[in-house]
């Protein structure tokens, strides 16, 4: 999978550019503020549907306009395929395949896929749950529609459930609907626990083999998961019913507390999983090359993940990544990044004879 041409017409600091990406890499060199990072989260774009930053669609709009329209071409192993996501203030977002529109935009997320990777993620992954989950959620959602479709079913049945927690601690609900409600949420719940303990246990292997890379064997990473524990192995995950049955005692064990706090204290939008060195937290622990390591070789794991499930590689887009990050720990990333049929990298500045002539350079002028 390789994305050759993207045009933004307008899209954030671009009024209109039109690029074509190279068969294997582009390197794309421009002073801070010319929009290298922008250009990546566009791709994003024709993958996820939607910000790959968590930003909503009118932030993506140039100041004093009203819509975005992002394009792109990208060949597959059989076919060129095109997308395109257009917003507008007024009558929302829509997303083209093939020309084609499609009735939700959540059918465009699979069609292309991408990993990304940027250096506020460091912070923003390791620090907090909430944005570690949603990785997770975003990996998985790219390898399977079930999955998305799932996770969509339970933040309904989440938000009413909610809602009766509020309105039978007002006295204005029947206390015997709890337990429809506690069913209802656990079905899809132990689907989500069950796909993302599936997912990482398919993940840590790769990433431990990448961050020994990266530290020359000096400490191993590895990921713990709380909320359903994680196993060393797929053979030993719990099965279905047993998950089910996990989160129905988790709901179900202190009803009063939960009434006090008017919404659901366990559960997947709950549940933690944290990344360890030699294991001790890597958050609390790790220093800021260790923990940049560690994001790296997640993101190298995420792709060989979607390969095995799409059969296509993803394209890997890697911002400003050589920042913070010395000689060695350089080298071994352009070492990885030799695996990967097209990888395209942001950079303030040429980085000299380090990068391979596969990059076609790219640069945005001031």
């Amino acid at each position: 999978m390789r994305i050759r041409q993207l045009e933004l017409k307008p899209f954030r600091n671009f009024d209109q550019i039109k690029l074509d990406l190279g068969a294997r890499g582009a390197l794309i060199v421009g002073n801070n503020g010319r929009g290298k990072s922008n250009i990546l989260e566009a791709i994003s774009y024709l993958s996820l549907g939607k910000s790959i930053r968590g930003a909503r669609d009118h932030e993506a709009v140039p100041h004093d306009g009203t819509w975005f329209d992002i394009q792109g071409t990208w060949d597959t192993a059989d076919r060129q395929r095109h997308a395109r996501v257009f917003y507008s203030g007024h009558d929302g977002k829509r997303v083209f395949l093939d020309g084609v529109p499609l009735p939700r935009v959540s059918e465009l997320v699979s069609q292309f896929q991408t990993v990304h990777f940027a250096p506020e993620d460091v912070a923003l992954v390791l620090q907090f749950s909430a944005q570690r989950r949603r990785l997770l959620d975003i990996l998985i959602s790219q390898a399977s529609a079930t999955y998305l479709q799932q996770l969509q079913r339970y933040r309904r049945v989440l938000t009413q459930r909610n809602h009766f927690l509020r309105q039978l601690n007002q006295r204005r609900a029947d206390p015997a609907e709890r337990d429809v409600w506690d069913r209802q949420l656990a079905e899809p719940g132990a689907r989500i626990r069950l796909e993302r303990l599936q997912a990482l246990a398919e993940i840590v292997p790769v990433l431990q083999s990448c961050y020994q890379g990266f530290s020359t064997g000096r400490e191993a990473a590895g990921i713990e998961y709380q909320g359903a524990g994680l196993p060393s192995s797929t053979d030993e995950i719990p099965l279905l019913d047993t998950l089910q049955s996990m989160l129905l005692q988790q709901l179900q064990a202190d009803p009063a507390k939960e009434q006090r706090a008017g919404h659901t204290l366990s559960g997947p939008h709950r549940d933690a999983f944290g990344f360890t060195l030699d294991g001790e937290s890597a958050e609390t622990f790790g220093s800021q090359g260790q923990l940049k390591s560690i994001l790296l070789s997640w993101k190298m794991a995420e792709s060989r993940y979607l390969e095995a499930h799409s059969g296509h590689q993803p394209v890997l887009l890697l911002d400003d990544v050589f920042s913070e990050l010395d000689e060695l720990r350089s080298r071994q990333l352009l070492s990885l990044a030799e695996e990967f049929d097209q990888v395209i990298l942001t950079a303030p500045r040429e980085p000299g004879d380090t990068i391979p002539d596969r990059f076609e350079r790219i640069e945005l002028s001031a």
